[in-house]
């Protein structure tokens, strides 16, 4: 893994450290979790999306149209 041999760097108190050992592994875990997080919420507002075209498709409306009703 690339990111296991990367050095990564935080600043604190104007200072720049490396992360190593726990820390370094704690913030890649973190790193991870959030990338799960961002793709969920990603593919939950795709699924919001896909369902709302889905309903104005059967409906007949366009976007433009919906946007008009519900002003």
């Amino acid at each position: 893994m690339k990111m296991a041999t990367e050095k990564i760097f935080v600043g604190i108190d104007n200072q720049r450290i490396e992360l190593t050992g726990a820390a370094k592994e704690a913030y890649l875990a973190q790193k991870e979790l959030d990338l799960v997080e961002e793709q969920r919420i990603a593919a939950k507002l795709q699924e919001k999306a896909d369902a709302r075209a889905a309903v104005l498709e059967r409906l007949g409306l366009t976007e433009e149209e919906a946007r008009l009703l519900l002003a």
